[in-house]
């Protein structure tokens, strides 16, 4: 009976134990004042393009098996070269991200998009975009 009530009373004591080492844990983050949050934010939507926008400019095929093709002009229009449900719109960099403005075409709907993408190689003749665990890769024709 006695290995009982010591078991019982051991139980909430763990308990706080445990509590305490997982308050002890928290994100550091949310002791930061709101507005340095905002500075933040503002400061990443502000980041200066290290991406040659020049290289980018062009037609660019992909390869693989679902075959988009699409140009980037230097004024930031863009097209589909071979796409009749997906029309890409616009471009836009921002740091090392590229943004594309699209329109599906599909099923008697349509909607426009942005799709952000991370530039993760650029040469006069190669494009690596990633977006996620996708990485999609172009040829400059």
């Amino acid at each position: 009976m006695k290995n009982l009530v010591i078991k019982t009373r051991a139980i909430p004591i763990l308990l706080l134990i445990g509590i305490h080492l997982l308050g002890s844990c928290r994100n550091e983050r949310k002791n930061t004042p709101e507005s340095e949050i905002t500075f933040e934010i503002q400061n990443e939507d502000k980041q200066s393009s290290t991406i040659d926008k020049d290289l980018l400019v062009g037609s660019w095929k992909d390869y693989s098996e679902f075959a988009l093709h699409f140009t980037l002009f230097k004024d930031g229009s863009a097209s589909s070269d071979n796409m009749k449900t997906l029309l890409y719109k616009t471009w836009e960099v921002q740091g090392n991200q590229i943004t594309f403005t699209v329109e599906s075409i599909g099923n008697g709907t349509s909607f426009i998009d942005d799709e952000t993408y991370i530039i993760d190689k650029l040469t006069k003749d190669s494009l690596i975009l990633k977006n996620g665990e996708y990485r999609f890769e172009y040829t400059k024709e």
